[in-house]
């Protein structure tokens, strides 16, 4: 069973993100800074994405007046493709649209995986930069 919750530990997501993301920050010559994590973790929303009681990944949001932002969303590599990441985004999204925001944003890198599930839940490329790509998901009820 999978359950989306506001509890999630600090160094399990620090070190989760890490992990995950070190191979596209190397490629792309991007340096890692923890402060900068840390900063944005305090200024997010948090959520732990729990399979069978075992803390298995997370979700961050940052929400302004009529946007929110999937600022992170990151699930452990022995849980990933197991529909761990769209239950969250599922979940993430529907937060969204009850919280009345018009559209949610997210920034992936061009050659993650993660990015085609965001255009099967609707993300269109809106910026290319460089290797980052700017997605957009409007929130309008159908």
């Amino acid at each position: 069973m999978i359950k989306i919750t506001p509890h999630v530990d600090y160094e399990f997501a620090l070190q989760l993100a890490r992990s995950n993301m070190a191979a596209y920050y190397q490629q792309h010559g991007i340096v890692w800074e923890e402060p900068y994590f840390a900063k944005f973790w305090q200024e997010s929303e948090n959520f732990g994405i729990y399979q069978e009681g075992q803390c298995v990944g997370f979700a961050r949001l940052r929400n302004e007046q009529e946007v929110c932002y999937l600022a992170d969303l990151q699930v452990s590599t022995a849980f990933q493709g197991k529909g761990l990441g769209a239950y969250a985004l599922g979940y993430v999204l529907q937060l969204a649209k009850i919280r009345r925001k018009a559209r949610m944003r997210l920034v992936v890198f061009a050659d993650n995986p993660a990015q085609s599930l965001y255009q099967r839940f609707g993300f269109q490329v809106v910026e290319r930069a460089g290797s980052l790509w700017k997605m957009e998901c409007a929130l309008a009820e159908q």
